[in-house]
């Protein structure tokens, strides 16, 4: 993986530019559900408190769900796994950056928000990242994250 300048790192060597349209190659319309993991103590209870927030951001009301992992041997129930988020429109890609860069800084201890994207490639932000940050890198973060989001994935940088 490498590092982007404001700490979201790009897996499979896909750091990503422009919007696609993920079911017509003529318009800006995306469609892309993402897959997102949390890293770090307690991850499960990390992962239910990150959907909170999101379900609790209007543009992304009934596009967020939990995901389980099948149990252990010799365990009941099931652990969960992470969150698939359906995002479909630029207020959905925005809610969903801004509301995981926000509730990452308000963490403790380190953890990162991992994204998967459905051709596989990643994003990463990590909390090392996102504690310093003033409200104004945030933004700039947030803004980022949401540009990748959004963006093509067949699209490399340099």
């Amino acid at each position: 993986m490498r590092s982007m300048a404001v700490g979201v790192r790009a897996g499979r060597r896909a750091q990503l530019r422009k919007p696609f349209c993920w079911q017509h190659s003529c318009c800006n319309h995306v469609r892309v559900d993402v897959r997102v993991e949390v890293t770090g103590e307690r991850s499960a209870d990390e992962l239910r408190s990150l959907r909170e927030w999101l379900v609790a951001e209007e543009s992304l009301r009934g596009r967020v769900r939990l995901v389980a992992r099948p149990p252990s041997e010799g365990t009941l129930g099931t652990g969960l796994d992470a969150l698939v988020i359906a995002l479909g429109n630029v207020g959905a890609f925005t809610g969903f950056a801004t509301v995981a860069v926000t509730w990452l800084k308000r963490r403790a201890g380190r953890m990162e928000v991992k994204i998967t994207r459905p051709d596989g490639s990643t994003l990463v932000v990590s909390s090392d990242l996102v504690l310093p940050q003033t409200a104004q890198e945030l933004r700039e973060t947030a803004d980022r994250l949401t540009r990748d989001l959004a963006s093509r994935p067949d699209e490399v940088d340099g």
